[in-house]
């Protein structure tokens, strides 16, 4: 046995109170993990977008052409490549499957936590850093972006990463040896930024760095950030995709930089535009369990700002991102993604700063705002059991409720922690992994919706006609994700989906325009599958088409080449 050290009492071998912390913390991290993995183990890609992106990358992968993007084919040019080259990548080691798909935004969303826990904890200390990046990390539109495999997440990752390189370089006097190395950190994350989703990787911090410089009359800020050379290498980094794949396909310019910038910003062209004042719900209940700490008061904004250069730039990038999106005809939720890093920072400093009562009080707020967010989810799913209409909604909202019980028992518990115990980390730290784990609650149970909607059981139907050259048709809807789940390329019948029909001649075997045609080639043909939507079925059942039904899903009939006897 290990005897004590002469002059040492035997007790100092028991753990010490901040050995029982790192043990504790240890702990907490783990399990945390542990449910930001688990919230990508879903086998159904949600349509649209999931299905899109993960067959744009499976596509790369397959064809060996990294360069230009193609969905089903067809060529793609609405994003850049990033996420894309990110997602092969993975596939390529760890095989074509939906988690996969999804892994990307998962390393993006662990990037600007990390990046947000770094920056905070450099200019305000240890508790206002690591509170940050519990925000962030547990906010709900954060934490579900982060776990749907879309490009939003991978765009605002990068420019959080770039503010917190600004944000040390900057306002952290410990890093002025360093700050030119900094910058130049911040401009390779802006170069991605821009690789992730074009231009606003740029745009948005150049004025956010110009109401700053206004607002704080500090005119010489932008020398401080390496400016000559860090055009070069955001140049060196973003330019040559955008050279290469303007060169093979020069309508690929007008597209991207015109209709998919410009076009969209100032104008209804693709039916995005929502009513005034849209994005603020979103922030407010994207920011939730956190939501009670944004100062509605001015006691509460007191907490929060004392004027300081970086609280200024923080603030300065909220008020961006949010005007800007706001101002924009093309609107939807994760738009707003580049808001919440700064914000988490600014809440971080709240939380940090707030008495044990003060932050109680907000903790108090959420339970009941949990409670009955939890109540109602529960009664919407009990009502939802019986229509078939809704198939799997019931299941959902149960799966939210069941979340945001959970998180009202965490509030419950940090309230009480801090009014007993005065004990800010354990209040923190509990809310927020009760935020990932009920959100992880929810994802894992809204497959029982987005299942029945998504490429998976049709490609499954479909699988014992499939041969090598089966050929398959997708039939008035366009189901983006079945290609994913078939590996291989669909004829598209009769629709006109943006995200398809600007290149429809770039794969003419692959598109059919009327439905007479489909029914031509289908009556020449001894075998073939389709997915087929309610409306097409119908008529196709009137004119007599020779067909077997495999199934009947909600994106519609799954029918089989049956031959006239």
């Amino acid at each position: 046995m290990l005897s004590a050290r002469p002059g040492i009492s035997s007790h100092s071998a028991a753990p010490t109170h901040a050995e029982h912390a790192g043990l504790l913390s240890l702990l907490v991290t783990l399990m945390w993990g542990v449910a930001w993995i688990a919230g990508l183990m879903r086998s159904s890609l949600g349509e649209p977008d999931e299905g899109r992106y993960a067959e744009v990358a499976r596509e790369m992968l397959a064809s060996g052409d990294w360069i230009t993007p193609r969905l089903d084919g067809f060529l793609f040019f609405d994003k850049p490549p990033l996420h894309y080259w990110g997602t092969a990548a993975a596939y390529a080691l760890l095989g074509t499957e939906p988690w996969v798909a999804r892994l990307w935004g998962a390393l993006a969303g662990l990037l600007a936590i990390a990046a947000v826990a770094w920056a905070g904890w450099r200019v305000w200390g240890r508790a206002a850093g690591l509170y940050a990046a519990a925000i962030l990390g547990s906010s709900m539109l954060f934490a579900v972006s982060a776990h749907v495999g879309t490009l939003d997440l991978g765009v605002a990752a990068f420019l959080a990463l770039g503010m917190a390189c600004f944000v040390v370089a900057q306002f952290d006097p410990a890093a002025a040896s360093r700050r030119t190395t900094i910058n130049l950190g911040m401009w390779a994350a802006l170069a991605l930024a821009v690789l992730s989703k074009g231009l606003i990787g740029v745009v948005l911090p150049g004025m956010v760095l110009a109401v700053y410089m206004l607002w704080q009359r500090d005119w010489r800020a932008l020398g401080r950030v390496s400016l000559l050379p860090g055009l070069a290498l955001l140049l060196a980094v973003s330019a040559p995709w955008f050279v290469e794949v303007t060169r093979r396909h020069p309508e690929f310019f007008d597209y991207f930089f015109i209709r998919e910038h410009f076009t969209r910003f100032l104008t209804s062209a693709d039916n995005r535009g929502k009513p005034p004042g849209f994005f603020l719900p979103v922030v407010l209940l994207g920011l939730f369990p956190w939501t009670a700490l944004v100062p509605f008061t001015r006691s509460g904004w007191r907490a929060m700002w004392n004027g300081a250069p970086v609280e200024r730039l923080l603030l300065a990038w909220v008020g961006v991102v949010f005007v800007f999106f706001s101002l924009s005809h093309s609107q939807l939720p994760f738009y707003i993604l580049p808001l919440f890093p700064a914000s988490a920072l600014l809440l971080g400093r709240i939380a940090a700063r707030l008495p044990h009562d003060a932050l109680a009080r907000r903790t108090r707020v959420t339970a009941w705002i949990a409670a009955i967010g939890a109540a109602g989810a529960l009664v919407a799913a009990l009502t939802q059991r019986h229509d078939a209409a809704h198939e799997g909604m019931s299941a959902a909202l149960g799966g939210l409720a069941a979340g945001l019980a959970l998180m009202t028992l965490a509030a419950a518990y940090a309230t009480g922690r801090l009014t007993r115990h005065r004990h800010h980390d354990a209040a923190m730290h509990a809310l927020a992994l009760a935020g990932i784990v009920g959100w992880t609650i929810t994802l894992l149970a809204s497959q029982a919706w987005v299942g029945p909607r998504s490429g998976e059981p049709v490609a499954r139907l479909m699988a014992p006609a499939l041969t090598v050259d089966t050929p398959v048709y997708m039939v008035g809807g366009f189901v983006r994700g079945l290609p994913f789940y078939l590996q291989r390329p669909v004829t598209i019948v009769a629709q006109d989906r943006d995200d398809l029909t600007p290149f429809i001649d770039s794969r003419p075997d692959g598109y059919l325009p009327t439905l007479e045609a489909f029914e031509t080639r289908w009556r020449a043909s001894a075998h073939g599958v389709a997915l087929v939507d309610e409306h097409d079925m119908v008529v196709l059942r009137q004119h007599g088409l020779p067909h077997v039904v495999l199934g009947h899903l909600p994106t519609g009939f799954v029918i089989a080449r049956q031959s006239t006897p």
